[in-house]
């Protein structure tokens, strides 16, 4: 018998519905869990201006369609030409929030690695994930949601000492069938690299400029002693579509997480990332890149928490901003009691290019260590005309001057990716989705 849930009145009947569908297969402890994600995300409600961490977006994108279950793509043309990563890379697809098996391509993975669907994980071997499975994460509904009505997503475990020989590519492409509206896909992963393990991981979300469509992902990464990832997440959503995800990592003693985000499209686009650093000597690096322009919304929001001796963190975000855009960065970092010897940046740059645009920024720290270095910093700008005249009386004219220093302030994030095939990817992607700017008046 499915337990009872105070299902999710926050959003809609038909997201009640949803979860009804999912609370009715699998072990009995899966059930539980399920239903107690949903319980919190009913209890925190649907986000609104008055939401801690939502002041300044409005969540109207995912409270008025009446989302339904996502199906399988009406169209299956496939992620070929379009996703960047070339196909020498490992790659596992999920259509509509499901695998994909016949797009995915696994073959060749060193030993001591695994990668596969979560709803196969949970079939194979359901006490492997079950730790990771029942934890529910907290103050973030969205997340809660996906813990609740997530139908699959991936599982990656890399051994202890093994590095991985080639990227792992995560696809995650959303077609909706037209004739049936606006649809949803919860999807929700889990990336483990025991002790010594290097890898790295390119999660990219793709969709067809159809219907509305709402990708809602939880990703849960936990990083042994002395563990290397180095996490790329590219969000490519057409005008139409709209995506929530939480990334929540544990690093541990002498660790190393790095992540480069780059935002080139989509209605609303909402990312949570938590990092604990809670071994001695744990570092990370979070860097991101958002260009943006029309109606289009991006929120990002980061907590990085130092529990331990020793942790470094360093951050920058960018934006750049044409049209009536709008960009939020709110980056926390957290030194906890004794944990001397940190060394923490958080650093968020925007620019505009047109007054219409708009940027809230809020780099922020919360110390409870006296031995620490601590440094944050926003700006929101725009461009130079010192710099514009520079170029001009070298022979550019307006427009060419002002999209070169557009680019070069874009291409700073992209030139520290280090996966050579997927660097110039993004280097053409920058030329081809940096805003037009407007003619210098």
């Amino acid at each position: 018998m499915s337990p009872t849930i105070p299902v999710v009145g926050a959003l809609n009947a038909r997201v009640a519905e949803a979860a009804q569908g999912v609370l009715g297969g699998g072990p009995n402890w899966l059930q539980r869990a399920r239903a107690a994600a949903l319980a919190s995300h009913a209890g925190q409600g649907a986000p609104t201006a008055r939401s801690e961490g939502w002041r300044f977006t409005s969540a109207q994108a995912l409270l008025s369609p009446a989302y339904t279950l996502a199906g399988r793509p009406e169209r299956r043309g496939g992620h070929a030409g379009k996703a960047m990563c070339p196909l020498t890379f490992h790659h596992i697809v999920f259509e509509n929030g499901r695998l994909s098996r016949d797009r995915s391509v696994l073959k060749g993975l060193p030993n001591g690695v695994t990668v596969q669907g979560l709803a196969e994980a949970l079939t194979d071997d359901p006490e492997a994930v079950r730790p990771f499975i029942e934890s529910i994460p907290e103050g973030l509904t969205f997340a809660s949601l996906a813990a609740g009505l997530f139908r699959d997503g991936v599982l990656v475990r890399v051994g202890r000492g093994v590095r991985l020989d080639r990227p792992i590519h995560i696809v995650e492409s959303s077609a909706p069938d037209v004739s049936r509206g606006p649809a949803m896909a919860h999807l929700r992963s889990l990336i483990v690299l025991e002790p010594g393990a290097q890898a790295e991981i390119v999660e990219e979300s793709l969709g067809e400029p159809t219907e509305a469509f709402w990708t809602n992902a939880l990703c849960d990464i936990v990083l042994g002693e002395n563990a290397s990832l180095t996490h790329y997440r590219l969000q490519r959503e057409p005008q139409s579509g709209v995506r929530t995800a939480a990334t929540l990592v544990r690093v541990g003693r002498g660790a190393r997480y790095d992540s480069h985000g780059f935002t080139l499209g989509g209605a609303l686009i909402r990312s949570d990332v938590r990092v604990c650093l809670a071994g001695e000597g744990a570092e990370c690096s979070l860097n991101g890149l958002s260009l943006q322009h029309g109606s289009e919304i991006v929120d990002h929001h980061t907590v990085v928490s130092h529990d331990a001796v020793g942790g470094t963190t360093r951050q920058l975000y960018k934006a750049v901003l044409d049209d009536r855009s709008r960009y939020v960065f709110d980056g926390m970092i957290k030194v906890k009691p004794g944990a001397q010897k940190t060394n923490a940046q958080v650093y968020n740059r925007n620019l505009l290019l047109c007054d219409e645009a708009s940027v809230n920024t809020n780099p922020q720290f919360k110390i409870l260590a006296d031995d620490v270095s601590c440094k944050h910093g926003g700006t929101v700008g725009q461009l130079s005309p010192e710099a514009l005249f520079y170029l001009r009386s070298r022979g550019m004219d307006a427009q060419e001057a002002r999209r070169l220093l557009v680019y070069a302030f874009g291409a700073e994030m992209v030139e520290r990716v280090k996966l050579e095939p997927l660097r110039l990817a993004l280097e053409s992607a920058l030329r081809a989705r940096m805003p037009e700017a407007s003619e210098a008046p």
